[in-house]
């Protein structure tokens, strides 16, 4: 019989295997917080256990560990890139995003991608599988385990993959991180990034949890967003703003666009008006940023005057818009970069 990935089980169903082997239910807490707060990667690390409990755990769970290939640090905004390797020998990557009042860390969901965004690094080599829970919270283990000095404040699902093209294991693992037993990270500092997957936005809005949910947008136009997103071509703009509305409707929450600016594709004055038609009335903030280069996919970064230009425009016609900086871009801290180096 195959052993249990403990790490892939909630709270509630490791009491239950618990109870299952004759032990008591306030066991599991206890291990919750030798997994999620004390970090560790055996069984017998777990010094407050009786040695026979240790012995049954062996015998019915196994604990994942990931391990790191290659790691850089940017020079000058301290964020950290990790390529990191599954037990199955598959690779991904996360980022540490140091700031000085909080430290956010960017985490894959999947191996590889199935959605071919034309700007991501992540695209050319397609979709391998999910990660399971257990992996997503080892790529947080690990970092956080490198990092000691730092509270990790933030979670954002913006690594390689879709998120909700993997949803039962990202709430599965987003649980484990809110649990006040294991990483008790508040649902409002963790963030779901999509393409724009309709049911799974949909399905996100009844879990009455209060995740933040970033669309990732890149153009007011169809024709323009479906080449940057092919997704959109199966859930065009206007359902995908529809579905938007319904999102803040239902959840009371506003909803952040993502909006990556491309010389000559979607960083004209003219996109920007669209943008903001596009946008008008709904409960939303748009964070613009701009390209970071990834060698071989022929886009560049527009200059700093039409950044600036594009973020007057939305401003002026009563959007909530905020510029954000690229970081890492003396490390391909994009999205995939460091993988597609390995690969």
């Amino acid at each position: 019989m195959s052993k249990i990935d403990i790490k892939n089980i909630s709270l509630d169903e490791l009491i239950k295997e618990l109870v299952g082997i004759g032990e008591k239910p306030y066991r599991a807490a206890q291990i919750f917080r030798w997994l999620y707060r004390s970090g560790v990667r055996s069984f017998d690390e777990m010094t407050d256990l009786n040695k026979e409990l240790r012995e049954k755990l062996k015998e019915k769970f196994h604990i994942t560990k990931i391990v790191a290939l290659d790691s850089k640090r940017s020079l000058i905004d301290g964020t950290t890139k990790y390529l990191l390797k599954l037990e199955d020998s598959h690779t991904i990557e996360a980022v540490l995003l140091p700031e000085d009042e909080r430290t956010t860390l960017c985490l894959s969901s999947q191996v590889g991608c199935k959605f071919g965004c034309s700007f991501c690094a992540s695209a050319p080599f397609g979709f391998v599988r999910n990660l399971k829970a257990s992996e997503i919270l080892d790529e947080v283990l690990f970092i956080r385990s490198h990092n000691p000095g730092r509270s990790i404040t933030n979670i954002v699902f913006m690594g390689i993959g879709e998120p909700l093209d993997n949803y039962n294991n990202v709430m599965r693992a987003i649980r484990v991180l809110n649990d006040e037993d294991a990483f008790k990270i508040g649902a409002r500092k963790i963030t779901i990034s999509t393409c724009g997957i309709i049911p799974g936005m949909e399905k996100l809005a009844g879990e009455k949890m209060q995740i933040e949910l970033s669309v990732s947008l890149h153009s007011p136009d169809d024709k323009i967003r479906s080449k940057l997103v092919p997704i959109n071509k199966r859930y065009p703009l206007n359902e995908l703003i529809a579905a938007c509305r319904d999102y803040t409707g239902q959840t009371k929450r506003i909803i952040t666009f993502e909006y990556i600016l491309i010389k000559g594709v979607n960083a004209s004055e003219g996109d920007a008006f669209k943008l903001a038609k596009l946008l008008a009335g709904l409960n939303c903030k748009v964070n613009l940023i701009s390209y970071n280069q990834i060698k071989a996919k022929g886009y560049e970064a527009p200059t700093t005057e039409s950044v600036k230009n594009f973020f007057r425009t939305l401003k002026s016609r009563g959007i909530n818009v905020i510029l954000r900086k690229s970081k890492g871009e003396d490390i391909d801290a994009g999205c995939g970069q460091l993988r597609i180096s390995r690969l």
